[in-house]
């Protein structure tokens, strides 16, 4: 029989934070009052990013009322977070309630990890003589247990002493003590990377604790015939010493027949199962991306996909684009990005390219240029063979990708006919005023639902939130849920309104997901949240996990995300 909280920590340790909190959710509705998983599915959702749903979590799962100290601590610890969302010059009170509570714990229980909270509280609110003063007195009483915490513990209360050196040997003492547990590592790394900063040392001096790299992989096709074992050996001695000297430690790509198969086979030498990240089923998949290059390449692909995790889109083939693909090497990527970033870890590409451009949305040269424009690091190695396919291309495209912001306003179906000269007067007219402001592609109303689309995805998260914004100043101030998805739409002529628009899957998923979304929030699609992740920096913007959320109308449960303004400190890290 299964233990679900053995498997929550596994994958917890493991750096998987979304998956140990779905976990954890999904035993809490067999075990509701088991305190253990009510801790974990919140404290993962935090370590996450996701502070808002941590702190609804916090309340929700009633971990407020219990009596341990370590879940009383992950009250403070969620102000804290909060505090570093929030614009430099008005978080100081945030940090100052934080350091409270962490203070008031620390002297009913003498645990010197929330007297070092406390006093690095003091610290990132400026009073960097009361911070040293603290941790002060956490060295004078701390005793060293031999674990990772123990060491973690010591070397923050040194730095924040000012003892700098003894500070970077007590963080070589925790990496040594840290084994296989990222999500530990991560923790510490960000906590200490913040004071640093404060302190007017280098963001690296964190990096003692070393966390494995998240890597994506990306390579071409062979043609049917091309069976060189030689060369194949070659490729696959390259992938085992790339994958060594970055420290890789997880990864995300395709299952294609050629690089990323051969990528897949050297990552599960290495003891890492990789995330294959397929547009469709794995039989359509075989027969588009597999069989093409040759029935021995089919075998292979058989075989790994029972030892690899794989990820399934709802994206099939449509004639004259690759657009299906596109998207599946897209999400990989933004995968990578957003596990990198969660670890607190680099994320490095590997690909095999032939240094020529893709000949349709997808390919590894499209890859490569994605992958460098959000400002990764990327490394090649020789692809041997002519690639697979032929001609200049694809043709002209029908279906392009872009932003699908879906919304709707709270009681309209209330409101008599006054009401409604109010609202068309009111709040629609502001919601126009504020989407005039912004390049949409196409923009819909019937009643409060709008729909509109992007080519851009900044430029949909901008438009969802101006239009928040002016919907907050009505008064009485309004609340709307917006929903916002990425992926292909079809140009089509509605010839009952006799105008053009556009349809797909993606307008279809942004509708089932706007009734579930929480007022005055805005939910993204896990697709969205990739193409945030390829943004340079994330353009300003923060993508939260919320979970995996039922959709209306019976739509399926889908990984949804929170979307936000990120600060400059978190674009930077």
């Amino acid at each position: 029989m299964s233990d679900p909280l053995a498997e929550v920590l596994a994958l917890e340790a493991e750096g998987l934070l979304f998956s140990a909190h779905d976990r954890a959710m999904a035993a809490l509705a067999e075990h509701p009052d088991d305190a253990a998983l009510r801790y974990r599915a919140t404290l993962t959702i935090a370590r996450a990013g996701a502070t808002a749903m941590a702190l609804d979590l916090f309340h929700r799962l009633r971990l407020d009322a219990e009596p341990d100290p370590e879940i009383a601590t992950l009250g403070a610890r969620l102000i804290k977070d909060r505090a570093f969302e929030q614009p430099a010059a008005v978080r100081g009170p945030l940090l100052a309630e934080a350091a409270q509570r962490y203070a008031a714990l620390w002297r009913i229980h003498g645990a010197g990890w929330h007297g070092v909270n406390a006093a690095a509280l003091r610290l990132l609110g400026g009073d960097a003589p009361g911070a040293a003063e603290v941790a002060r007195q956490v060295l004078e009483s701390h005793r060293d247990a031999g674990d990772y915490w123990s060491a973690a513990t010591q070397a923050e209360a040194l730095l924040l002493a000012g003892r700098v050196l003894e500070s970077r040997r007590a963080l070589e003492e925790a990496e040594s003590r840290a084994g296989a547990d990222i999500s530990a590592r991560a923790t510490t790394r960000r906590q200490m990377r913040r004071e640093a900063a404060a302190l007017g040392l280098a963001p690296g001096f964190v990096d003692a604790l070393r966390v494995p790299a998240v890597l994506h992989y990306t390579g071409h096709m062979p043609k049917p015939g091309q069976d060189d074992p030689g060369l194949e050996a070659s490729i696959a001695a390259m992938l085992d010493a790339r994958i060594a000297e970055e420290n890789v430690g997880a990864a995300f790509g395709g299952l294609a027949a050629g690089f990323d198969i051969l990528a897949a086979e050297a990552l599960l030498r290495a003891g890492i199962s990789p995330t294959a990240v397929l547009p469709c089923d794995p039989e359509t998949y075989e027969a588009d991306s597999v069989a093409p290059a040759g029935e021995r390449w089919v075998a292979r692909f058989r075989a790994l996909l029972p030892r690899v995790r794989v990820i399934q889109l709802d994206e099939r083939p449509f004639p004259d684009d690759d657009l299906h693909l596109a998207l599946a090497g897209r999400r990989a990527m933004g995968l990578a990005r957003l596990h990198a970033r969660h670890r607190d870890g680099p994320a490095v590409q590997v690909a095999s390219w032939d240094g020529q451009p893709a000949r349709g949305a997808a390919g590894t040269g499209a890859d490569v240029g994605s992958w460098t424009a959000a400002g990764g690091r990327s490394l090649h190695i020789p692809w041997p063979w002519p690639r697979n396919g032929s001609g200049n291309g694809l043709p002209a495209a029908r279906r392009r990708a872009m932003a699908v912001l879906f919304g709707d306003l709270p009681r309209f179906s209330a409101l008599d006919d006054a009401g409604l000269a109010t609202f068309y007067e009111g709040p629609l007219a502001a919601m126009g005023a504020a989407l005039d402001r912004h390049p949409a592609t196409y923009r819909n109303a019937w009643g409060d639902a709008v729909q509109i689309t992007f080519d851009d995805v900044a430029a949909a998260a901008a438009c969802a939130f101006d239009m928040r914004t002016a919907l907050a100043a009505q008064d009485p101030p309004i609340h709307p849920r917006f929903a916002i998805d990425f992926g292909p739409l079809l140009p089509v002529h509605d010839a009952v309104q006799r105008a053009d628009k556009f349809s797909g899957r993606a307008m279809t998923r942004a509708a089932r997901i706007e009734p579930v979304t929480p007022p005055g929030r805005i939910f993204a699609t896990e697709a969205f949240a990739c193409e945030v992740a390829l943004l340079p920096h994330g353009a300003g913007l923060a993508c939260d996990y919320a979970g995996r959320i039922p959709t209306a109308k019976g739509f399926g449960s889908l990984p949804l995300y929170a979307l936000r303004r990120s600060g400059a400190e978190e674009e930077l890290a």
